[in-house]
């Protein structure tokens, strides 16, 4: 079942996003792989979805957690329940450090 609010919020940051970058419509979409103005007219609208395989296009074009957009791209789709199970293991690790020179 799909979540409206859940298309809404996404729809209206990443809208919100592309104002505050002042990234043009067209290259957006080119970009992010929508392939008619009438599709994209419709996400915007929250009447479809963004799907999984353009959340690290769309992360990147509008400088975005990917991590972010990804738990809101799972919420368009999934209960309470299962996106508690999402968060608890979709988190921000820390990263490895190289060790340094001398170290090595």
């Amino acid at each position: 079942m799909s979540d409206p609010e859940a298309r809404l919020a996404l729809s209206k940051l990443i809208a919100g996003r592309m104002t505050e970058l002042d990234i043009d419509r067209a290259a957006f979409m080119k970009f992010t792989g929508f392939t008619t103005d009438s599709s994209f007219g419709s996400y915007l609208a929250g009447f479809s979805k963004l799907h999984l395989w353009q959340v690290p296009l769309a992360a990147k074009i509008l400088q975005l957690d990917e991590r972010q957009l990804l738990l809101m791209c799972l919420e368009q789709n999934h209960d309470d329940w299962c996106m508690e199970l999402f968060r608890r293991h979709i988190r921000v690790r820390a990263r490895r450090r190289a060790p340094a020179p001398d170290q090595a």
